[in-house]
């Protein structure tokens, strides 16, 4: 419930702040699981994503987000959950792949964090699809975070995994499917008028 409610806020608050131009918004499916793969470039990135789609998402932040009591509680009401960047965390990759079994909607951010650089994505994205079956919505955002700025949220085609259900996962393989994922996340910030 305060899930909803705190999107409803965010939703009026940055559409007055900015002017955020949402696309593709159809191609989130309305049921089952998937993982939306985005670019990042600022700390309300999360937010954006969220208010422009009707189904609700989980995502991972940096750990240190959750040390004090009122933030582990707000930021887990919000859906995120906590992740050591520094190390292989295997506790974040089992509640990923938890959310994904359930059937709910798991955004991961292709470089792991803000960056504009788009040649040095992680794994994770391809790694969580494969591993469960579910889909990957590219996702792009473009624009400079700027009062009454445009901002623009592109949603991509699915990049389903039915090709893969026989494979074995190996490196290559998860390379493969996230060089197909981030030339979607790329063609998403394309074409981006001011």
């Amino acid at each position: 419930m305060f899930y909803y409610a705190a999107r409803f806020v965010m939703w009026v608050g940055l559409r007055l702040l900015y002017r955020v131009r949402p696309s593709g918004v159809e191609n989130i499916p309305s049921e089952g699981a998937f993982v939306l793969c985005a670019n990042h470039v600022h700390s309300l990135d999360p937010a954006m994503l969220a208010i422009c789609m009707k189904r609700r998402v989980y995502f991972m932040a940096k750990k240190e987000l959750f040390e004090k009591a009122f933030y582990r509680w707000f930021f887990t009401s919000l859906g995120a959950f906590p992740v050591d960047r520094a190390m292989s965390d295997m506790r974040s990759y089992k509640k990923a792949i938890g959310i994904l079994n359930e059937g709910n909607g798991l955004l991961v951010f292709s470089q792991g964090t803000r960056t504009t650089d788009f040649s040095h994505a992680k794994s994770g994205a391809a790694l969580f699809a494969l591993k469960t079956g579910a889909p990957i919505i590219p996702a792009g955002i473009s624009g400079r975070y700027k009062f009454f700025r445009k901002i623009r949220i592109s949603y991509g085609k699915p990049v389903s995994m039915e090709p893969y259900k026989d494979k074995k996962i190996k490196t290559e393989l998860v390379n493969e499917v996230m060089s197909e994922v981030m030339a979607a996340v790329v063609e998403c910030c394309k074409d981006y008028e001011p």
